[in-house]
């Protein structure tokens, strides 16, 4: 957990903020290397937008989607799996990751959002 300091006090803040619908809201963490819970069914919009230490993500199988802006600006991302359980990829979700030069989408999407890779090195067809 993280600690974040108020009116001189530290108080906890969650790595995953994930709602009662299993969306992942935001990843407050600052590891290298994330390994998404099992209790998580969809990636929010923004979850981790502008993440500066993120290098790879594990997603669990049954995430359903990835949000609008997801990993945008992830300059540093260089790995993930998409597994074939997600259905949706939201628009601008890969904005950005100037590292991510590889990105298997399943067959199983049905939804590749505007810009959905725009700013890398991706070609999607």
């Amino acid at each position: 957990m993280k600690k974040k300091k108020t009116d001189g006090q530290n108080t906890e803040i969650p790595e995953f903020l994930i709602d009662d619908k299993g969306i992942l809201k935001k990843y407050n963490g600052t590891e290298l290397h994330v390994m998404i819970p099992d209790t998580v069914t969809s990636i929010g919009d923004g979850a981790f937008k502008n993440n500066k230490n993120l290098i790879s993500v594990t997603f669990p199988e049954g995430i359903n989607s990835i949000g609008h802006y997801a990993f945008s600006g992830c300059r540093k991302l260089t790995s993930l799996v998409i597994p074939d359980s997600v259905k949706s990829i939201g628009d601008y979700a890969f904005k950005g990751c100037k590292c991510l030069s590889n990105l298997d989408v399943p067959n199983n999407v049905q939804r590749i959002g505007k810009g959905a890779c725009n700013m890398t090195t991706i070609i999607l067809y």
